[in-house]
């Protein structure tokens, strides 16, 4: 017999909770007792009088967001539930990249239904991992502040559900391998992903200083050792050598150079990055 879970829609608009709640009860026969709440109060009564599994939760609501509510029941210790974040498209990207960083689901409103579902089935199974204290933590820790890089952690979806805490800074480079990626780090290991590059590309992109070298290689700057433009050879300073393609080497010729350098030259900007991968 399949177990059967409880969830919470924390959602000002009635109307909208409505159609929240309905679209689980229709496409997700595993929660079976779904509760609604219209304020940050009115879910924090609810959540430590009784345990849901899986809370939906909107992040703009009246007197405050849903971090608000969740860094109140996190003081408390009173986070024993999944997170599936409900927004709308004006949401600031800052917030998505937070929550990504925490390996954490969002869903955009309206619902769409595959996203619904798979975001219902990856909470479901994450919850017999019970990660949900630790991701918490670091999503309250990016958006506690301006600085999205007060922690550079980064959790990674692994297989099974589990979830995996790195820091950015030992992440010398990412691989694309279909619907996954590897990620290989500075001690040797190399987890595999269930998440695609994509996934990661444009926050690490943003936020610290990766670029691509291939359609399939993000590399982290930092453990760039030379780049030999002729040969398109990528070299890092482990001696772990990746080859860049053509149009994405390109970018690399003014400024990695293969002689009497050790070091590469860090670009100005995202933006000068992408101008010279399009050239």
């Amino acid at each position: 017999m399949q177990e059967m879970y409880s969830a919470l829609v924390v959602e000002d608009v009635k109307d909208t909770s409505d159609y929240i709640r309905q679209r689980i009860e229709k496409l997700c026969p595993l929660l079976k007792d779904i509760h609604q709440a219209y304020s940050i109060d009115e879910a924090y009564e609810k959540i430590i009088s009784q345990h849901f599994d899986i809370i939906f939760l909107d992040i703009q609501l009246p007197k405050g967001t849903g971090f608000d509510l969740l860094r109140r029941l996190s003081d408390e210790g009173k986070i024993d539930f999944e997170i599936i974040f409900i927004t709308g498209e004006s949401a600031k990207e800052f917030t998505l990249r937070a929550i990504k960083y925490s390996a954490l689901d969002f869903l955009y409103k309206p619902l769409d239904d595959t996203d619904l579902i798979n975001a219902v089935n990856k909470a479901t199974e994450k919850l017999k991992t019970q990660y949900f204290n630790r991701q918490i933590k670091l999503l309250l820790d990016r958006v506690g502040g301006d600085n999205l890089n007060k922690t550079n952690k980064i959790a990674l979806h692994l297989h099974n559900g589990i979830v995996e805490f790195v820091n950015v800074n030992e992440i010398k480079y990412l691989e694309a391998d279909g619907v996954v990626a590897y990620v290989y780090l500075n001690n040797g290991d190399r987890l595999t992903t269930t998440r695609n590059l994509g996934y990661y590309k444009e926050m690490l992109m943003m936020d610290y200083n990766f670029y691509p070298i291939s359609n399939s290689l993000l590399i982290n700057q930092e453990y760039i050792l030379r780049y030999n433009h002729k040969e398109l050879q990528l070299t890092l300073n482990d001696g772990t050598v990746l080859f860049a393609s053509k149009r994405f080497g390109k970018s690399f010729k003014d400024t990695f150079s293969n002689q009497n350098q050790n070091r590469p030259k860090v670009f100005k900007s995202i933006a000068q990055i992408w101008r010279r991968i399009l050239e």
